[in-house]
């Protein structure tokens, strides 16, 4: 059966209990994305819920939507890194393409945001080492994951968990026409010209996540174009503060790169005596 959502567009509805795409049963609806939606559902060979994601019903035959899924799969396929959400099943070749992932139980980090404000330095510091360690081990794999920002965060155990590879290209990979890539507000502006993917649109994507901690505040408005954006609010000062807004730089050629950055947020967070690994690494 089918409904429309918000944007007018069809997805399905299925009961509770529902075999879905993958054959575990369906449990709720999680979200809805331009080409795929997202189910919790049980999985009775786990014996523990999962995650399940397809194209909705008018992109069953897109190539695009495939595609987009192969993306998770790209990202995560053997992936260790406890950043991640393990891969539990590859269905992109089925007749009806999905994904099975781990369900990562906790709140977005958007939700996070909201509910308790603005972070401490410490805590921007701790949260940047782990987001940039999770992108060491996609840009390893040649991917940038290019759609960062607080709801495709979620904290378990207060550490976050990176999803949504959908948007996910090669680095070096020229964008597809017509349409942009990321979410509008958090896309670096060299990502909404048009320009080769590269890692340092992540650096800018992390950075937005940093200052919207670091203010307790949403730093760009979603419908003003990167190139008309207005210098975002300054935080209050520190150590963290002068480095998210290094990473925010208009020129992609003056943000830190990933090693740079998290080798330079480790070195605040043992400044403020809580260092994140050993003093020889």
């Amino acid at each position: 059966m089918l409904v429309d959502d918000d944007d007018g567009m069809p997805v399905f509805t299925f009961a509770p209990g529902a075999v879905l795409p993958g054959g575990a049963r369906a449990w709720e609806r999680l979200g809805v994305g331009y080409r795929c939606e997202t189910w919790l559902a049980w999985s009775s060979v786990l014996w523990a819920p999962v995650v399940v994601k397809f194209p909705r019903p008018h992109q069953l035959d897109h190539p695009r939507a495939r595609r987009s899924l192969c993306r998770e799969v790209a990202a995560l396929a053997g992936s260790l890194h406890p950043g991640l959400p393990r891969l539990y099943g590859d269905g992109t070749e089925a007749a009806q393409p999905h994904v099975v992932t781990e369900y990562v139980d906790g709140p977005a980090l958007d939700e996070e945001i909201e509910e308790r404000g603005a972070f401490n330095p410490l805590d921007v510091a701790l949260l940047a080492t782990q987001l940039l360690a999770v992108l060491r081990t996609v840009h390893a794999r040649g991917l940038a994951h290019i759609d960062l920002k607080p709801a495709n965060l979620v904290l378990r155990d207060a550490r976050p968990v990176v999803l949504d590879f959908g948007s996910a290209r090669e680095i070096g990979a020229p964008q597809p026409a017509g349409k942009l890539i990321g979410s509008p507000g958090y896309a670096a502006p060299e990502l909404e010209a048009g320009a080769p993917i590269s890692a340092t649109m992540d650096v800018y994507g992390v950075g937005v996540v940093l200052h919207e901690a670091l203010t307790g505040k949403v730093s760009f408005e979603p419908e003003v174009p990167a190139n008309e954006r207005p210098e975002p609010i300054a935080p209050p000062p520190s150590d963290a503060a002068e480095l998210v807004m290094s990473m925010l730089d208009r020129r992609p050629a003056a943000r830190p790169d990933v090693d740079a950055a998290l080798r330079a947020f480790g070195g605040i967070a043992r400044e403020l005596d809580c260092p994140v690994w050993p003093d020889w690494v």
